[in-house]
């Protein structure tokens, strides 16, 4: 379960688009590609009968574009999606269709490398958890005593709170003053990141790789686009007024209080 290649698909309906990236992947042993794609609707049948690790993902195509075939996604373990495209205006909707990174055509071998190194990481880390399940499976069949431990070992899930925000991670149902707040997966996982902290300073390399699962050598403008989303979702007051999430210059983001709220953590 946690060996064996990494298996990928290339979805593009650029011949010379897919032969690139078939080369590039040649290159390394621990890929493997188990399929190419020239269309997004024939894409959608071979990652449900092929169960790839990663789907490197074009935009724009003829009939089903990349993002509703990442959006169309079921069944777990999802592949990581990484679209590989001409067009950056797409960014923002790729993030929050779960997209592990970004390529802009044409791109360099040496940023090729470095969303090679990000799908090695995700992976990893999601073969390493499909372990651990696996084992907690076994151990309950079994009824072995050591099972409770293990289990309390897991993250809490207690609600989340800062000033008149609250956060369930058990329905990652979102709150402020009472009144729901409707976020998107990437605007949530952001949110809790911060709230997890409580006000501490959180870096934007420490977002990228905590939310987006970046590498620490990647930087990226996706933490400050989300921020400014999420400021506006959450409620700035004046102009001058940050809101809940301040700015720390060349530094990164810290939740703070508002001036149109008390300052209680409840």
């Amino acid at each position: 379960m946690t060996t064996g290649p990494i298996r990928a698909l290339i979805v593009d309906d650029e011949p010379l688009a897919r032969a690139r990236l078939r080369g590039l992947l040649a290159k390394h042993a621990d890929v493997k590609v188990v399929g190419e794609c020239a269309e997004g609707s024939e894409a959608i049948g071979v990652i449900s009968r092929e169960r790839p690790d990663v789907v490197f993902l074009d935009i724009q195509m003829t009939e089903t574009s990349g993002l509703d075939v990442a959006q169309s996604l079921e069944g777990e373990p999802l592949p990581a999606v990484v679209f590989v495209t001409a067009y950056e205006r797409y960014a923002l909707e790729a993030f929050d269709a779960r997209a592990l990174d970004y390529l802009l055509k044409p791109f360099e071998e040496e940023r090729f490398l470095a969303t090679l190194e990000r799908v090695r990481t995700y992976t990893a880390a999601l073969r390493t958890q499909r372990s651990h399940e696996h084992l907690l499976s076994v151990l309950r069949e079994l009824s072995v005593s050591p099972l409770a431990e293990i289990e309390r070992l897991r993250p809490s899930a207690m609600p989340l709170r800062f000033a008149d925000l609250e956060v369930d991670p058990m329905t990652r149902d979102v709150r402020r003053a009472g009144e729901p707040i409707s976020l998107r997966p990437k605007e949530y996982e952001l949110l809790v990141a911060l709230m997890r902290r409580s006000g501490a300073l959180a870096t934007r390399r420490e977002l990228l790789a905590e939310v987006w699962g970046y590498s620490e050598n990647v930087s990226s403008r996706t933490v400050d686009t989300h921020v400014a989303v999420l400021r506006r979702k959450l409620g700035q007051g004046a102009a001058d007024d940050p809101g809940y999430i301040v700015t720390v210059a060349k530094a990164g983001y810290r939740l703070g209080y508002p001036a149109s709220t008390t300052a209680s953590c409840g």
